[in-house]
């Protein structure tokens, strides 16, 4: 069995911080892998110990994904998500190879290229059904689920008081098997603290009248956005705030101007 685990600290009470992490699609959006998943249902029971809920991978979505580390993060997710497929029985591949016929031929003609060597290749799109169930449920210090598979993938969260707010602890445990190439643990360890960090920033949104409309913006607009759309209405708001700079600096010029001449 392999093991990662990863914790952080937020400034924020665990109680607000364990319902972050139990809100599956608040968390789902906050992964830095939202785009390649998309959460399908949610048992009525959920979060008691037995409940579920089922989640669909997409390797290839056409919105990619939330955070930097895209095709680090794509490319673990992939051989996760073709593992699983194998273990469903399923093929990432949808077409086989053409039999090879030994038919004489013309040497002093030139063979033509066949369809598939001047069409460029396709890129099969990998995706399955994950469905993972509730083992432990105490809040606010621990909350745990596996993945329903041949080899069971256990996530493990764990919520600890401290001066300054909670320490969010996360711990997954797979099989071997599940482990792609020599990169896959590294960027398995990379996504997780990503998704921390991502659930630090959005728990630590609190106190002020501003950090609550920021989050009341996330919560009702901003998270339930395609990385894609996510992408271009930041760069709308940072073009906004360069023109609105570049605005201030040339009225404040022309004000020194007039009082200079």
């Amino acid at each position: 069995m392999q093991k990662v685990s990863d914790w952080i600290d937020i400034e924020a009470p665990c109680d607000e911080v364990f319902n972050t992490v139990i809100n599956v699609e608040r968390r789902i959006q906050l992964s830095p892998i939202w785009g390649l998943s998309q959460l399908l249902s949610v048992s009525d029971d959920f979060p008691q110990v037995g409940s579920s809920y089922r989640v669909h991978v997409l390797t290839d979505a056409p919105y990619g994904i939330a955070g930097p580390s895209s095709h680090a993060a794509r490319s673990a997710l992939e051989g996760f998500a073709q593992v699983l497929l194998m273990k469903m029985g399923q093929s990432s591949s949808s077409t086989e190879d053409a039999p090879v016929t030994d038919a004489p031929r013309d040497k002093s003609v030139a063979p033509a290229e066949s369809p598939a060597e001047q069409a460029p290749e396709t890129q099969s799109v990998v995706e399955a059904d994950q469905e993972y169930f509730v083992d432990e449920y105490e809040p606010p210090q621990k909350f745990s689920y596996h993945l329903d598979a041949d080899c069971k993938t256990i996530v493990t969260w764990k919520f600890q008081s401290i001066p300054r707010g909670t320490r969010l602890s996360y711990e997954e445990v797979f099989c071997q098997e599940n482990v792609g190439g020599e990169d896959f643990l590294p960027t398995v360890r990379h996504v997780i603290h990503e998704w921390l960090e991502s659930i630090k920033r959005y728990s630590e949104l609190r106190g002020t009248r501003g950090r609550l409309f920021v989050r009341k913006v996330l919560d009702r607009w901003f998270l339930k956005l395609r990385p894609d759309q996510r992408r271009t209405v930041l760069l709308i708001l940072l073009m906004q705030g360069i023109a609105l700079i570049t605005f201030v600096l040339a009225a404040v010029g022309l004000g020194i101007a007039s009082l200079l001449f």
